[in-house]
């Protein structure tokens, strides 16, 4: 096995947690509502959107990722301070 700061480095390492099968059947059902909100308002308007929710959900994405990362640098800081 590689090292583990390697592939996070080099962008190898993946993190992304698996969907349970609650979530992959609501992602069925949103997909199904999707298709008629493009019937009713088209390519453009969906793909906008979809664009727009891709954005958001980028820097929500990171906003997780630095928080759960100074989480873990602060619980190791408090596991190497004197107490």
């Amino acid at each position: 096995m590689e090292n583990l700061l390697y592939q996070i480095y080099s962008g190898e390492y993946d993190f992304t947690p698996e969907r349970d099968e609650k979530q992959r059947e609501l992602y069925k059902k949103l997909c199904a509502e999707w298709d008629k909100v493009q019937r009713m308002f088209g390519d453009e308007f969906t793909d906008r959107v979809f664009e727009l929710e891709g954005e958001l959900e980028d820097r929500r994405s990171f906003q997780y990722y630095r928080a759960g990362f100074r989480l873990g640098v602060r619980l190791m800081l408090e596991a190497v301070t004197p107490a």
